[in-house]
């Protein structure tokens, strides 16, 4: 469980470091991420180029010296050991001769000590260490003598044979050469020389310290060039990107205008058929509520003097229908609406509804109201009124005006009206033949729906009653914020 929890934290680590590199990468421009990315590429590439350089001064410096160290051994050791004998060890005139040489010889000032080896690794003389010799060492420095190859080193000095030149703490130059049998190709030995390498050491230094200030001024001068294009260049696409950018932000922001004027011009086309066209079909159904209801109700009048003399009171009838259709009419032709009607409250409108009826009929209806709003839009109160003239006048023509009711009533926000007749009832169908244009039914409930409201016609063996709710905050299908007479928007509620 630990182990796992351990894994997690790992994870959960590496994973907010990824994101953090990916943030603080997003936030650079590119002049810097190309500034970072070369440095690092040419700081590594020139760091690889100076150690390279370095190693091959070393190497030049150590062959120089090494060639030194093998003309030493050939012109001063080398004839000192021919005298070797067959097992390989030296005998020890030959121990006396090598160390007085490197006493006496000019150049054995600057050799620090010479080992001899035997091919196989064993040490045969040391001027220093007399301990080792007799000793045998694993070198792969004295298996290439022996092969024939001269090696030059420089302070690597690791291995066990060369614990004394070790504890001097001076830098030393090892050269490992093959020593001949005079006269022929057969190597006898192998020579070690351990020379004083200070001098070598001081310059190297110089010469590395050198090589590396050239490697940094070449590197700062690479990238500063570079860096210089490159933030050119990224400072050009910044503000093409830029002004990009704005060129399609403005390219959508006309693009979402003209989406918004094509909408509009579509919506304004489409409202300005719906309102002409529910213009039309309103002022049909205006004209049939209003003046065509009257001359029937004339007509009826009429038809019942045919067969017997006018008194005075029929006449004075006669005579208001007729003046009543001629104010419809020059109602219709003025505004399409009721002027009368936009100063009373909704009970002074229903009992005008109902009180022209009776004038006009000669017929009584019951009022029945209950609480109801003080103020109502005109639009409402006009439904309300033709709502009311319109069932009371199919009232009068199928049941002769008898148990005509009108109730009214507040609930749930909403206009509740029921007008009602005590005469027999009359199908929906039968009512609708009797209307060949449909005007009655269908006018009522779509100046009911207008509102959002329901219309309802119940008819029984006796009675018929037309049952409205008008909902008072549900929105209606055309805006009534224009209530000027003769308004396409209010006329098409009249």
């Amino acid at each position: 469980m630990t182990i796992f929890s351990r894994r997690g934290r790992v994870a959960d680590g590496a994973e907010f470091l990824r994101t953090a590199i990916r943030g603080w990468r997003k936030n650079l421009s590119l002049s810097n991420q190309f500034l970072l990315a070369a440095g690092l590429v040419l700081c590594v590439s020139m760091t690889v180029l100076g150690t390279w350089v370095n190693h091959q001064i070393t190497r030049s410096v150590l062959a120089t010296s090494g060639s030194g160290g093998v003309a030493f051994m050939e012109a001063f050791i080398e004839p000192e050991i021919q005298g070797i004998r067959a097992d390989g060890t030296l005998p020890p005139e030959a121990h006396l001769a090598l160390d007085a040489l490197l006493v006496e010889a000019p150049i054995g000032k600057s050799i620090v000590s010479v080992k001899l080896w035997k091919p196989d690794g064993a040490v045969i003389y040391s001027s220093m260490a007399k301990d080792v010799i007799g000793d045998h060492f694993v070198s792969t420095d004295v298996a290439k003598a022996a092969s024939g190859k001269i090696v030059s080193e420089f302070e690597d000095m690791v291995s066990a044979e060369s614990a004394y030149e070790q504890s001097l703490k001076m830098s030393l130059i090892e050269v490992y050469a093959p020593l001949y049998r005079t006269g022929t190709e057969e190597i006898i030995a192998v020579g070690e020389v351990y020379e004083n390498g200070e001098a070598l050491a001081a310059q190297l230094r110089v010469s590395r310290a050198q090589t590396w200030l050239v490697v940094c001024l070449t590197t700062l001068l690479m990238l500063s060039v570079l860096y210089g294009i490159v933030r050119r260049g990224s400072h050009t696409i910044a503000a093409q990107r830029a002004e990009l950018q704005r060129q399609i932000a403005q390219v959508r922001r006309m693009a979402s205008q003209n989406e918004e004027l094509r909408i509009l011009a579509e919506k304004t086309r489409l409202d300005a058929n719906e309102a002409n066209e529910e213009l039309i079909g309103r002022i049909g159904l205006d004209i049939h509520d209003g003046p065509i209801q009257l001359l029937s109700l004339l007509m009826l009048r009429l038809g019942k003097l045919k067969s017997a003399r006018p008194t005075e009171k029929d006449r004075a009838a006669i005579q208001e229908l007729t003046a009543t259709v001629i104010h419809e009419l020059r109602t219709l032709s003025t505004g399409l609406v009721l002027p009368e009607i936009r100063e009373l409250s909704v009970e002074e409108t229903i009992m005008l509804a109902a009180e022209r009826h009776e004038n006009l009929t000669g017929t009584k209806v019951a009022i029945e109201l209950q609480r109801l709003p003080e103020t109502l839009p005109l639009a409402m109160k006009i439904c309300i009124y033709r709502i009311i003239q319109e069932s009371l006048s199919n009232s009068f023509k199928h049941a002769r005006g008898v148990g005509q009711k009108v109730r009214a009533a507040y609930s749930d926000d909403s206009i509740m009206l029921t007008i009602s007749d005590a005469g027999g009832g009359v199908a929906l169908e039968e009512m609708q033949k009797r209307q060949p244009t449909k005007l009655g039914l269908r006018g009522i409930q779509n100046r009911v729906q207008a509102f959002g409201g329901v219309a309802e016609v119940r008819s029984a063996s006796v009675g018929t009653s037309v049952e409205v709710r008008l909902p008072l905050r549900s929105p209606m299908r055309r805006s009534e914020a224009v209530e000027s007479p003769g308004s396409p928007a209010q006329a098409s509620l009249l």
